[in-house]
């Protein structure tokens, strides 16, 4: 890989960063880093990784300026709510959209506001009857095989859930504030960012800490722990 391509992206991020196109900046950047984690490229891996924090801490604060809706919920499995139209209709904040026993209106709606370009976030996340009443299910990422909905008592469909999901009830998503959407984010990458800190080398903690990123995309501390990781191989230090 010519690392002079790696430099002319992030001289490009860094330009439109300085210009506030956060979107554009992240996107920039996030090119160059992928091509500099496949060439092991640490030097620029190491330099890139702060400005995409802060094209991703912007992205997250301008979504958090928008609406905030926690409530695109299916209401039975002939209800599929349409995630695409939802991210068009809201366009700038951060909403939840849960499918019947599955994320992929939410995982339409991820698709569109790349697309389109939209300061929205969006959480993954399914509904499940559970006696008279139902759950919400917020998963960490897309690539997961979500349980049938089929009539099964609670402890049975715990267990089936994929690791690190958030389980919620109707009255836990009422409360429609910033502060409560990044308490999700936080206990959503949280096992994740624990868990790379345990990775048995550099190379591997930084892999974990891209997965944790993959998990809530603004987490600061993964962005920083990078970074530092990415600096030391490069300079020979003990990571």
């Amino acid at each position: 890989m010519d690392s002079s391509q790696i430099q002319s992206l992030c001289e490009r991020g860094q330009e439109e960063l300085s210009r506030m196109r956060y979107l554009q900046a992240e996107k920039t950047l996030a090119e160059a880093e992928e091509l500099a984690w496949n060439a092991r490229d640490w030097d620029s891996l190491s330099r890139l990784y702060m400005p995409l924090q802060e094209s991703r801490r912007q992205r997250r604060q301008r979504c958090g300026e928008g609406k905030i809706q926690l409530d695109f919920i299916a209401r039975d499995a002939a209800d599929a709510p349409d995630g695409a139209a939802i991210a068009r209709q809201i366009e700038h904040g951060q909403i939840l959209i849960a499918g019947w026993g599955s994320i992929q209106p939410a995982v339409n709606a991820r698709q569109a506001i790349a697309e389109l370009g939209l300061y929205l976030d969006i959480f993954l996340a399914a509904v499940y009857p559970m006696g008279e009443g139902r759950i919400i299910v917020i998963v960490p990422t897309a690539n997961i095989a979500m349980p049938a909905t089929a009539p099964m008592q609670p402890d049975v469909l715990m267990r089936q859930l994929p690791v690190h999901s958030i389980v919620l009830s109707d009255s836990e998503l009422q409360t429609r504030t910033y502060a409560a959407t990044m308490a999700l984010w936080e206990r959503l990458h949280a096992p994740f960012l624990a868990a790379a800190g345990f990775a048995p080398d550099a190379v591997q903690k930084i892999d974990a800490y891209r997965e944790t990123i993959g998990v809530d995309y603004a987490c600061e501390l993964a962005h920083q722990n990078i970074s530092n990781l990415a600096r030391k191989i490069a300079v020979g230090e003990d990571a």
